[in-house]
């Protein structure tokens, strides 16, 4: 068995892996810049809720995007783990991911290990999109590099900052109303939400295409994916857990299994 973490900005992310299957998913709510202690007993606390012994755990992984939780959470897992886990780096020899930006070191930890699955399981050239806390998408040549990302505020990032500024009541389920031009304030602010969100990402993938100068396959994970997605024109497949998958091939690679 295999445990995959990955910490993101609200919550930490577990897969677990057996015979490289994904057999469960679960998540782990934390603060930041917690001790490990804190972290082991949140972890201990989700484990025995999942019905998993830490005795069971051959390997780990933990990727984090959170530089002040990263060393408390790996503590933690080494402590709970009996075993030193393996941490996601930017290592071109383990991601064999090529990445041709100005600076590949500002490349998101996520972003690569999503882009690893996209290379080992799909059809290549691609354009990753993430809907996360940011949404990104990442452009992927067909030898499977990265040639650039674009960043945009994350959908729910944006609902809370337009109820911030104007006090407008704000949805964060993320259903789309039944038309485009809405009649009512919370049909309009859903309506913005979801259909602008989805015609966005068809323009930018548009774009996309367009410099990278071929049609490419669009391949989306992060919570907001599944109410946006589906709005959109161009053919896409949505994997949930694209970041995980990656960080288990990861693991398979540092390990040389």
């Amino acid at each position: 068995m295999v445990l995959c973490f990955d910490i993101g900005n609200t919550e930490i992310d577990v897969a677990v892996f057996e015979k490289d299957v994904l057999v469960k998913y679960f998540n782990i709510p934390y603060q930041k810049e917690q001790s490990c202690w804190t972290y082991l007993g949140g972890i201990l606390k989700a484990l025995k809720a999942n019905d998993i012994k830490p005795e069971e755990v051959e390997g780990s992984i933990l990727c984090s995007v959170v530089a002040n939780s990263t060393q408390g959470v790996y503590e933690a897992m080494e402590i709970a783990f009996s075993h030193k886990p393996v941490l996601f780096e930017n290592n071109p020899e383990i991601t064999d991911i090529d990445i041709k930006t100005d600076d590949p070191g500002e490349v998101g930890l996520d972003i690569i290990a999503g882009c690893m699955t996209v290379k080992e399981k799909y059809t290549l050239p691609a354009v990753v999109v993430d809907m996360g806390t940011g949404t990104t998408l990442t452009a992927m040549d067909k030898d499977g590099s990265i040639m650039g990302v674009s960043i945009v505020p994350g959908i729910l990032i944006a609902l809370q900052a337009l109820n911030a500024r104007t006090g407008l009541p704000i949805d964060e389920s993320l259903t789309a109303p039944a038309k485009v031009i809405g009649t009512n304030t919370a049909d309009s602010i859903a309506s913005g939400v979801v259909f602008g969100n989805a015609f966005m990402m068809d323009g930018m993938i548009s774009a996309f295409e367009k410099e990278m100068g071929t049609q490419c396959n669009v391949y989306c994970t992060g919570g907001g994916s599944k109410y946006v997605m589906p709005f959109c024109q161009h053919p896409h497949i949505i994997n949930e857990n694209l970041l995980l998958e990656g960080l288990y091939i990861y693991y398979k690679n540092h390990k040389g299994i």
